[in-house]
């Protein structure tokens, strides 16, 4: 376990403390503890959203809450089951609940990426502009949470920010029989939690945006930011 990554993973743990409580330096973790928390906080808000979904439609039929028998359970009820040996989580195909899966991840992110903007906004100099900010990100949050920083950064000048990471950290451990539109899809939820912590951060400057992501192919990643006009 090396000093910087576990000094990394600490800061990252920091900002995602409910209290906003500093971790102590003393307590460090070792860098790859958040590879494996993801894959379950991903399967968690699935697992829960589908829940959800089912006993409101339980409710709605006048049924109960619960299955009273194990043999009423949907034939699907295990899709929501993270695959262990590739890293993933199966995700139902239902657009409109992973809609709901998408709001919940993208909220977690945006509140780490706040607390993130305060602990690490630079001291010595005042970041104003929106492009001196993305860079922030590109540079500094991005060595912090990925021990690297982005590959490329493309803008029109005009409210469009694109940031491409072709190893994208959180992508490299992750494998499977599947491969192309089908690994792109399981891969997705996974870049939402960092699409809000871009849009916190840039929220915390005042910049209002819309974040979105996609991966054409593992272990690619690549975002884009369109700053929202106040018209």
């Amino acid at each position: 376990m090396s000093g910087d990554t576990s000094s990394e993973m600490t800061q990252l743990l920091s900002a995602l403390s409910l209290d906003g409580k500093p971790v102590a330096e003393s307590r460090q973790i070792n860098g790859s503890v958040f590879e494996f928390f993801l894959p379950e906080l991903v399967n968690t808000l699935v697992a829960t959203t589908v829940e959800t979904k089912r006993a409101a439609e339980r409710l709605a039929l006048g049924l109960e809450t619960e299955p009273e028998d194990p043999a009423e359970q949907p034939e699907d009820a295990g899709n929501t089951e993270a695959d262990s040996s590739a890293g993933w989580v199966e995700l139902p195909d239902d657009s409109e609940l992973m809609e709901q899966v998408f709001v919940k991840l993208e909220a977690v992110g945006f509140r780490v990426g706040r607390r993130l903007a305060e602990r690490f906004a630079p001291l010595n100099r005042r970041l104003v502009d929106t492009l001196d900010i993305v860079k922030f990100v590109c540079k500094d949050i991005w060595m912090l949470l990925f021990n690297r920083q982005v590959d490329n950064l493309k803008t029109n000048h005009r409210g469009v920010y694109v940031l491409q990471d072709n190893k994208f950290k959180w992508f490299l451990r992750m494998s499977g029989n599947c491969g192309g539109a089908a690994a792109a899809r399981r891969a997705q939820p996974y870049i939402w939690l960092p699409c809000g912590i871009i849009r916190g951060i840039l929220e915390s400057f005042g910049v209002s945006t819309v974040v979105v992501a996609e991966t054409l192919g593992l272990p690619q990643c690549t975002f884009q930011i369109k700053v929202v006009s106040d018209e």
